[in-house]
């Protein structure tokens, strides 16, 4: 018999996990969100493991996870019994109310990254009162075949007009990082769109994870027509999370072409999924954007926060 032991700690470093925990997670991304964390876990004695974690910031009396980041929430082994996962979260629960935290938030992974699990984790999650606070739409691509493969007529035919055109799809390397910023920056300026993140946090990020952050852009000769900064968040999933192209291309739709030239990198790469990120404007379904996605043969995939009042 395993024995677990349930840890309460401010996080000071990397434990041994059992597992690869998500980039947003590590250490070095959690002091960026946030000088203070606490940290629960589980941790097997026999094994000098970590089977699950949680690290929550506590913010007068709410603890959120993440504080700023796509997604954090529980994280933990797929070998973990279903009854020490749910002990733990009661533990959790329990040690933050007496801490004086009145309201829990986590957020999430889209389920599709572990769809094997998460559906045990939400129940569990609903079990105990949590109740959703936003749903989010989110779309993925797998790895696994073709991108022509996987479209509609229309965007096929969106591609092969670009590939008409003689536009080029590029990997570029992270020097053009504050130039790919501004690019997609002005492009969601010109549709009323917002950036997630501004650019100091962003330079800061990126010079702390330099093999982490992937840019791709599609030139029409020397004049960029669309890009993307991607993020490798762990298990083997590259998430696409920013992407634009301006107007005055928008009969070209490059972004087509940009998404079957990331595809085929994690093809290449030993991806699995290609993550493009939700769909979703002030808590409601942006349809048209959700429709694009599909039309690539993206499949959805649900993107939940939770909330708890302790």
């Amino acid at each position: 018999m395993i024995d677990y032991k349930f840890q309460e700690n401010t996080f000071t470093g990397e434990p041994n996990f059992s597992y690869e925990p998500w980039l947003f997670h590590h250490r070095d991304h959690l002091i960026i969100q946030s000088p203070e964390w606490t940290t629960f876990s589980v941790y097997n004695e026999k094994y000098k493991t970590v089977e699950a974690h949680l690290h929550v910031s506590i913010q007068q009396t709410q603890a959120v996870s993440p504080v700023r980041a796509p997604f954090g929430s529980i994280q933990f082994s797929p070998s973990l019994k279903p009854e020490t996962l749910f002990n733990f979260l009661e533990f959790v629960c329990e040690r933050l109310k007496k801490k004086g935290v009145t309201h829990l938030i986590l957020k999430n992974p889209p389920d599709a990254y572990e769809p094997a699990s998460s559906p045990m984790l939400n129940t569990f999650l609903f079990n105990l009162g949590f109740y959703v606070e936003t749903a989010e739409v989110g779309s993925v691509l797998s790895a696994d075949k073709l991108f022509r493969q996987n479209l509609n007529s229309w965007e096929l035919r969106r591609l092969r007009q670009a590939e008409g055109e003689e536009l080029i799809f590029t990997k570029l390397t992270n020097d053009k990082l504050e130039s790919v910023y501004k690019f997609i920056f002005e492009c969601r300026v010109e549709r009323d769109y917002k950036l997630s993140i501004d650019w100091n946090t962003l330079y800061r990020t990126v010079n702390t994870f330099p093999d982490r952050f992937i840019l791709f852009a599609v030139m029409d000769k020397d004049v960029m027509t669309a890009a993307s900064i991607s993020i490798n968040v762990g298990g083997k999933i590259l998430y696409n999370f920013h992407s634009a192209h301006p107007r005055e291309y928008d009969h070209l739709s490059p972004v087509v072409m940009l998404l079957k030239g990331i595809h085929r990198y994690c093809i290449e790469n030993n991806y699995r999924l290609l993550d493009l990120g939700t769909s979703a404007v002030d808590g409601f379904p942006n349809f048209s954007l959700l429709d694009f996605k599909l039309g690539l043969g993206a499949q959805p995939t649900m993107k939940l926060t939770f909330k708890k009042e302790l």
